[in-house]
Order: C-alpha cells, then sequence, then structure tokens
C-alpha cells in the first residue's frame, strides 16, 4: 500500500474549510479586509495593528497558526507579541519573520508542515516506546498495569511452586527433573526481573541526572536555532531588534491624546524559574543573567525552549555562570524581584506553571482609551465531562488536569476576572478532540488544528465590536482611578 501523500502549504491555505471561513469574512468586511475596523493604529498600507497574546498547549500551537493566517489576511498586523509554550514558539517566529508589514503565518506554517513532531520527543528509545504507546492507545497504562500485575502473580506462582517441590514432594528421578527445570525457569525469570529492575533503576538516575525530564530538548532547541539563522537572528540583540524593527508609516485613525507615544513593537516568552520561583519574561530579563556586552551569549532559541521545557516530558533549561557578584547583576535581580543574592544558576521550565496566557503584560494604567486592542488566542482542550462541575464525573486524567490547569491558570485568570473588557479581545479555539501531547500528530490532524484555529478567528472577528471595546476600557480606567485609596 503506498505511503499516504505529505501535506504542503498549499494543502493547508487551500483547505476548502479555510477557504470558506476567508469567505465569510470577506462577503462581510471586503477582500481584504477594507470594511473593518478594529484599531485606530495604522500603517502606511493601512493594516491595522493589535497587541498579541497566545497561549500555550504542546502540540495544539498548530491551531494558533492557522488563527493568525486569517487574522492577517483580513489585513492585521502585531504591534507587540507575548506568549507561553507553543504559544511562545508562534510569537518568537512571528517576531523574526520578514517585516512588520508583511503576512508571516503561512511562511510559518511552511516550517511546521516540514517538521515531524515526533523528531521532538528526542529522549531514550525505551522512554520514546512508552510516551508513544501512552498517548496513542487509550487505556496503555491500566493495560500496564495488568502486565506488571500478572508478572507479579506468575513469579509468586513459580516461586511457590518450586519451593514446594524442593521440600515437599519425592525427589525421584521424574519428579527430580522437573524439580530441576523449575529451578532453572525460576532463575532465568529472576535475572530478567533483576536486569528491568537494574534497567528501570538506570534510566531513573537518568532521569534525575538530566533534570527530571524525559526528552533533552535538543532537536526543538536546533530546529529554532536554524529557523531564526535563516532569518538574520543570531543572537538576543538580532532578536530585540527585528522584533522591535519599527512600522513603516504608522499613524493613528483619529486624533489622540498620547499621539504614537509608547507604540513601539517588542516580543515577551515566559518561562518559570524554579530556584528563585520566579515568573521571567525574556528578552526583557535577560539582564539577570548576563550583563553588558555578554548579553549576546544567550541565544533567543534558548530563551523561547526555557518556555516550552514541559515538566518531565522535557528536560528543565538551565543558564549557568551567572556573574553573581557583578554590581549589575545584583541591582537586577534586586528591581525585579527583591532578590539581595542572585542564584549562581537559573532553572526554568515551562512558563504555563505561572502564566499561560500572559495578557497583563500589555495593560498600560497610563493610557485611558486604547490605540489598539489586545487580541488572545485562548487554547480550550477541556473536554466536556472532565470540564465540567460535577466532580464525582471526572476521569483520573481530567482529575489531574484540574490540578494542573488551577495553577498554571490562575494568575491569569485572576488579571482576566478583574478586568473583565479584556475578554472582548479574547477568542477561544475549541480543541477537547485533541491531546495537546501527541506529539505522533499525523499530517491530517495538524490540518485539522489549523482549520479549527481559522474558524475560531472567523467567529471572533464577526463578533468583535471595536468601538465597545474602547468604551469598556475607558470605563475600567476611569473607575479604577476613582476607587478610593485603602487607609
Amino acid at each position: 500500500m503506498p505511503a499516504s501523500k505529505k501535506l504542503t502549504v498549499n494543502d493547508f491555505l487551500q483547505s476548502p474549510e479555510v477557504l470558506a471561513q476567508l469567505e465569510k469574512l470577506k462577503s462581510v468586511f471586503g477582500e481584504n479586509g477594507e470594511k473593518l475596523v478594529l484599531s485606530d493604529t495604522l500603517d502606511e498600507e493601512g493594516h491595522q495593528y493589535v497587541n498579541l497574546v497566545q497561549k500555550g498547549g504542546g502540540v495544539l500551537g498548530v491551531a494558533l497558526v492557522g488563527y493568525t493566517y486569517v487574522l492577517e489576511q483580513m489585513g492585521i498586523r502585531f504591534m507587540r507579541l507575548a506568549g507561553t509554550s507553543a504559544g511562545a514558539i508562534n510569537t518568537a517566529l512571528l517576531a523574526i519573520v520578514g517585516k512588520k508589514e508583511e503576512e508571516k503565518s503561512a511562511r510559518i506554517l511552511e516550517a511546521i508542515t516540514q517538521l515531524n513532531f515526533f523528531d521532538l520527543v528526542d529522549g531514550h528509545p525505551a522512554a520514546r516506546w512508552l510516551i508513544k504507546k501512552f498517548i496513542t492507545r487509550s487505556g496503555f497504562l491500566g493495560k500496564l498495569k495488568k502486565w506488571a500485575n500478572g508478572l507479579g502473580i506468575f513469579y509468586a506462582v513459580l516461586l511457590a511452586t518450586t519451593f514446594v517441590c524442593l521440600w515437599l514432594l519425592p525427589h525421584n528421578t521424574p519428579m527430580r527433573q522437573f524439580t530441576q527445570t523449575l529451578v532453572v525457569v525460576l532463575l532465568a525469570v529472576t535475572l530478567l526481573l533483576g536486569a528491568l529492575a537494574w534497567y528501570v533503576r538506570r534510566l531513573l538516575r537518568r532521569l534525575r541526572s538530566s533534570g527530571y525530564g524525559i526528552n533533552p530538548g535538543d532537536f526543538f532547541y536546533d530546529w529554532l536555532k536554524q529557523l531564526m539563522k535563516e532569518n538574520g537572528v543570531n543572537d538576543v540583540t538580532d532578536f530585540r531588534n527585528k522584533a522591535g524593527q519599527p512600522v513603516a508609516g504608522l499613524h493613528l485613525r483619529q486624533e489622540h491624546p498620547d499621539g504614537l507615544d509608547g507604540l513601539a513593537p517588542d516580543v515577551t516568552v515566559i518561562a518559570s524559574e524554579l530556584i528563585t520561583e520566579n515568573k521571567v519574561e525574556f528578552p526583557k530579563m535577560c539582564n539577570l543573567f548576563r550583563s553588558g556586552d555578554q548579553m549576546d551569549a544567550l541565544h533567543p532559541a534558548g530563551l523561547v525552549r526555557a518556555s516550552m521545557s514541559i515538566p518531565l516530558f522535557f528536560e528543565s533549561y538551565f543558564i549557568y555562570g551567572i556573574p553573581r557578584e557583578d554590581e549589575t547583576i545584583k541591582k537586577a535581580w534586586m528591581e525585579a524581584f527583591g532578590e539581595k543574592e542572585p542564584p549562581v544558576e537559573a532553572r526554568f521550565v515551562d512558563g504555563g506553571i505561572l502564566s499561560n496566557f500572559p495578557i497583563s503584560i500589555f495593560y498600560n494604567p497610563k493610557i485611558v482609551v486604547p490605540r489598539l486592542p489586545v487580541f488572545g488566542i485562548d487554547l480550550n482542550d477541556s473536554s466536556p465531562g472532565d470540564a465540567g462541575k460535577n466532580a464525582s464525573g471526572w476521569t483520573l486524567a481530567g482529575y489531574f488536569s484540574r490540578i494542573f490547569n488551577t495553577v498554571r491558570n490562575y494568575y491569569d485568570k485572576d488579571f482576566q476576572l478583574k478586568n473583565k473588557m479584556y475578554s472582548r479581545g479574547i477568542g477561544t479555539i475549541p480543541l477537547a478532540d485533541f491531546n495537546w501531547l501527541n506529539f505522533f500528530i499525523t499530517d491530517k490532524e495538524k490540518l485539522a488544528l489549523f482549520e479549527r484555529g481559522a474558524a475560531a478567528a472567523t467567529r471572533f472577528l464577526l463578533s468583535f465590536d471595536w468601538e465597545a471595546y474602547k468604551m469598556d476600557r475607558s470605563i475600567m480606567q476611569v473607575t479604577i482611578e476613582k476607587k478610593p485609596e485603602k487607609p
């Protein structure tokens, strides 16, 4: 049977589902979105600018590309960018590819279609096998438990039978041969179980020495580093400059008391630092780890690698040799976190542990009437049963998912609850039927994710009201300023 044809970028962009979504928007807003008004900040070509934050979610990040593709097709471009984990990947790529005025999602999609996601699972072969079985086969853990129990029962029965034969049965010739056979089998099984135990112990030691991560994450780092190199980004300075490149002909649709002040492009990826237990914003906080001309020793691919270090699945990302005696480093740690003594090294895991949807970094208390909106792309992979309020109906996986989601979403959820108007700019992609850790995802599933993102973007644009957003934002700020100070 011939192998299935590998999908190309054109298969994604010419998908009937994606084309249908674009036709819906064009019928309302025009061929290039010229009738769409969702920002007062424009460039010389008439593109409208927004600040964009993208949520983390493993392989579900393909859906983010589908979402941003539709936004770009409607003439939307991105001023400031922020993201965590998978959101950090698309955020970084949007920051480095081409110019601010250009469409970028199709070029990012090309890199994704060429990538075999299973290559990202670059750990020990035994670990890769277990991960694949666990993710792709339902009930695999249950089967594994049954195999272990069955093996334990078999060994116990074999051991008991051997002892009975040795001490209780007569030692005539036929029984002696049978007993000897049992002893040989028992020794062989014992040796096999001992070897298995030794191997498991060796794997656990390897896990500990590698920062409690099954996969080194080296393949991802090298892949992203090469993409950055192809786009002229070789160090942190290049990353900042590319993300912060000026927008040609930037202007406002109407008069605003603040003019263009503060409308400067930048990029932020979020990582969680375990030694000092802090949320770190890269590249803004690179000065915590290197000073002056040593800053470019940190490669931006490492910053994104730090953000997507899913605990246990990937090894922690380390920054070693922090010059903790350097006065500028000491000052940076004190100003950022109140830490008097900087650590010798930093250890990072997924930024989603502390802030999986970092929309709060775009809040500017000095602005009363916004000149551009903050858009957010939310990835919702909660299954209907595990998302329900009937706790007795949750699965075990759903229970632990709830614990994890409570930790990683509380900080961002708290900000949104206190500033509810930001929900106007958030579009949600429903992905309950996808597994965010399925790095064995097929091309067909990638296409389905891309289409799901495109459909979510269409729903969002058809419902977004820029004037209502501005009004809510203004009311929110006025309300905050009028609140009396607590004694």
